[in-house]
């Protein structure tokens, strides 16, 4: 089955089609000489503002398999920023900072972080802020500047932008007046952030990287493992990437990409990734059951993007037809999360019955058999299974060592 599996033409996800058409309006219109035209602009565009809950406004992508999302959390599109973003960093004794902003949309993220130094005063010791913010799309960035702005740093994000789209002659009337502070360096870069990734020199390296696309089901191409490999070869070695899901097949690429990972912070019920060269950024591992599905279940298997140039549908395929050949055979299927019960009571007859069933389709008789408590020792303080290893330290030996484990029982 995966033979048949052929890239189609790449479309990007953005906003809904009647925001594009409204900023291509107003391009089209400023070119022709209406200096009224942004105003007009940013009257029109509040029939699609979404307001989330900390007052702060998002917009709906388009649709994609007959669904749309937000572009930001409902909890707070201001609030995702700050908490998921912006708090995270830890670069104290930094001269100079460097930030990859993928997917950087309405220029939230960025402006949180440039509001949490602009509100320490700019340590005298910080020479520079450098933030590269990679936009597929130039009307999402020109969206920027007619939305209500969350915070008084967003105009610096606004101003850079605007700079962009005069410069490359799709706007033509300069509105924005505050100055950047010197401190700070935006670069705006309207393309394929896996074609750009690919241009960068191996000498660039980030402190931070934000991973902020769609959600993996939405926009899979910026969440593959050959992606996120890229991204790690731009990232120090005490540098970070942050994104605000949870997915395991994120997870799991970014474990593969030779990087420790643990939980971000939560918004809402759910919390982001954290993920790193270094241990000593991971504040908080994964939980248990998390550790488990990623590493013995399907629902682990990362997406696939070989020549980093498929279409949205293309890698969603793929990986589907993937995981039906992983379910049953070298993967436990996640239908009923069959991996969190090893080596614990199931006290519901029917629960119990179904994942004992997933268990004897790969070979694993009970729940406390030999081969259950060899897959899951890495994750006990003392052996549980004679092989007199002790626990492993991170969420990422875990599960690499789960997933290896795995392997030797079904091949």
């Amino acid at each position: 089955m995966k033979d048949m599996i052929k890239g189609g033409s790449y479309k990007p996800l953005t906003p809904e089609k009647g925001v594009i058409s409204l900023v291509r309006t107003w391009s089209l219109s400023e070119k022709k000489g209406d200096t009224n035209a942004r105003h007009q602009a940013s009257q029109e565009i509040e029939e699609f503002l979404i307001k989330t809950a900390d007052g702060s406004f998002t917009l709906n992508s388009d649709n994609f398999n007959d669904s749309s999302e937000t572009m930001h959390t409902h909890h707070g599109a201001l609030s995702e920023a700050r908490v998921k973003f912006a708090d995270p960093l830890r670069l104290e004794g930094k001269k100079e900072v460097a930030i990859l902003d993928i997917c950087s949309g309405l220029g939230f993220n960025a402006a949180a972080v440039l509001e949490k130094f602009i509100k320490s005063g700019f340590d005298p010791e910080l020479v520079k802020i450098e933030i590269d913010m990679v936009e597929v799309s130039w009307e999402t960035l020109a969206a920027s500047l007619i939305i209500p702005s969350p915070i008084e740093s967003h105009s610096f994000i606004k101003k850079a932008v605007e700079d962009y789209l005069i410069n490359h002659q799709l706007l033509v009337c300069p509105h924005e007046k505050k100055d950047i502070p010197r401190q700070v360096d935006i670069g705006v870069h309207c393309q394929d952030a896996r074609k750009m990734v690919v241009n960068i020199p191996p000498t660039k390296k980030y402190d931070v990287i934000f991973l902020d696309p769609f959600s993996p089901e939405k926009s899979p191409e910026l969440y593959s493992t050959e992606f996120l490999l890229k991204i790690r070869q731009l990232l120090k070695e005490d540098g970070v990437i942050l994104t605000y899901t949870s997915s395991a097949p994120v997870r799991f690429a970014l474990v593969n990409a030779g990087l420790e990972v643990g939980e971000g912070p939560s918004l809402g019920r759910k919390g982001g990734t954290i993920a790193s060269p270094s241990v000593n950024k991971i504040i908080k591992p994964l939980s248990m059951d998390d550790e488990r599905m990623i590493a013995l279940s399907d629902a682990g298997i990362p997406f696939m993007d070989p020549e980093l140039t498929d279409s949205s549908e293309t890698i969603i395929k793929r990986r589907q037809l993937e995981r039906m050949d992983a379910r049953s055979i070298y993967k436990m299927a996640s239908t009923v999360k069959t991996p969190v019960y090893l080596c614990r009571d199931i006290p519901d007859y029917k629960l119990k019955r179904r994942v004992l069933k997933h268990l004897r389709n790969i070979g694993i008789i009970d729940l406390d058999s030999p081969e259950s408590c060899y897959l899951v020792c890495p994750q006990h303080k003392e052996c549980i299974c004679h092989c007199k290893q002790g626990k492993f330290p991170t969420s990422s030996t875990r599960i690499m060592e789960m997933d290896r484990r795995l392997k030797n029982i079904t091949t």
